[in-house]
This record gives C-alpha cells, sequence and structure tokens, in this order.
C-alpha cells in the first residue's frame, strides 16, 4: 500500500468510526438498498450512485440511510491530501458530479493540508449548488456528528 493509499484509508477509517459510534450498522454494498426496509441506521462503502458527468459508472465512498435524519440517504465523500500532488486537479470533477449527478445530499470530508492554496477555499464555494450540502475537515466533521447531524 502507498503511502497515499494509506493516508486516505485513515480518513476512511476515521468516517467508519463515526457511524459506528452513532449505531450505525454497516451493510455490504449489494444489500444496501434493500436493507432500508428495516428501518434502521445502515451505511455501505463504495456504492454505486448512477452515471458520472462523463457518462461511467460513478460510486460514492460513503452513503448512509437513516429513517429520521437521512430517509433520502446522505452520501459522504472523502478525500486525503497530505502532499502536493495532483489530487486536488480533480476535486472540479468531484464536485460537478455532486452538483449535477448525485441524487441525495452530499458532504466532502476533506483533509490533510496538501492541496494546491487555493483548492479548499473553491470547493467551500461550491457548497449550495444541487446536493451539495457541507464540506467539513475532521474536525469540522466529528463537531457535525457530534452534535448529532449523522
Amino acid at each position: 500500500m502507498t503511502q497515499a493509499n494509506y493516508t486516505g484509508t485513515v480518513l476512511e477509517r476515521f468516517i467508519m468510526s463515526r457511524f459506528d459510534d452513532r449505531g450505525y450498522q454497516f451493510i455490504p454494498r449489494n444489500r444496501f438498498t434493500p436493507a432500508r426496509i428495516l428501518g434502521q441506521p445502515i451505511y455501505t462503502r463504495k456504492f454505486h450512485v448512477g452515471q458520472s458527468i462523463y457518462g461511467t459508472n460513478q460510486f460514492c465512498d460513503f452513503i448512509c440511510y437513516d429513517p429520521e435524519r437521512w430517509p433520502d440517504n446522505l452520501i459522504i465523500e472523502s478525500k486525503w491530501q497530505q502532499s502536493g500532488g495532483s489530487v486536488d486537479e480533480k476535486y472540479p470533477y468531484l464536485v460537478l458530479n455532486i452538483q449535477i449527478q448525485y441524487q441525495c445530499p452530499t458532504i466532502l470530508v476533506l483533509d490533510g493540508g496538501g492541496y494546491k492554496q487555493g483548492a479548499e477555499r473553491w470547493i467551500r464555494t461550491q457548497v449550495g449548488h444541487g446536493n451539495f450540502r457541507h464540506v467539513f475537515n475532521m474536525v469540522e466533521f466529528a463537531t457535525w456528528v457530534n452534535s448529532g447531524n449523522l
């Protein structure tokens, strides 16, 4: 596993631990949609959310369902960039997919501090368009979750 993959996995595990702390049950992605009938908080990873703006299959990092808070599901995307590179050049593609293609509310957890100057600021200006609801760093996301929003 590369260092970039390892640090990205750390962020994903952080998000999964928030789900677990809030009583969400992990469900295999192929059972997520039918499991909603159980009426309990559930989540899965790498879920097919439809077609991308390029017409290819689009998968989200996380999707969750809660009959009270998120009856239409919530998508959580996670992006970690610890050092300089090209990951932040992919942000516009992600944002356009969220705004145009995603069919339910979506938040982005963005951290690592290695993205280009202005990248985080630009992403935050995109919130409120389409289903793009929030951008959080890890501390902001934890605070949001601890406030009962997940």
